[in-house]
């Protein structure tokens, strides 16, 4: 009788141990899906940062731009006011061209967001 009982103690403990050893599997596991999913938070906001840089810069210069052309076209046209209606007229050309053309522009920079997180997930193996 004490062979079954030592039996039922070892078969408990080996129980015991293979449900913290489970719960510490697991709780790897999760820790590793958190990190891998802060890792790849923190790429796409460093892309996504670095664009907003890019794109703060690039309007900057072509807000100059665009100023001094008004001013150009305005001393051709020998009127400033005509010179700026001609660069509002075409910046309201090119809204319309990107309001008309919205959903390419949305799919491209879909599908530019979905190869980026494709080629990060080929670079981990």
């Amino acid at each position: 009788m004490s062979n079954n009982t030592e039996r039922d103690h070892n078969l408990g403990s080996l129980l015991e141990d293979i449900k913290l050893e489970l719960l510490s599997y697991i709780n790897k596991r999760i820790r590793l899906f958190k990190l891998d999913a802060y890792e790849k938070v923190s790429m796409s906001a460093a892309i996504l940062g670095y664009g907003l840089i890019v794109a703060t810069i690039i309007s900057f210069a072509l807000f100059f731009i665009l100023l001094g052309l008004a001013f150009l076209i305005g001393e051709i046209l020998g009127s400033l006011a005509a010179g700026f209606g001609v660069i509002a007229l075409f910046s309201l050309f090119l809204l319309l061209v990107v309001f008309l053309f919205r959903g390419k522009i949305k799919n491209s920079i879909l599908s530019g967001t979905i190869k980026i997180i494709r080629k990060m997930e080929t670079d981990e193996k």
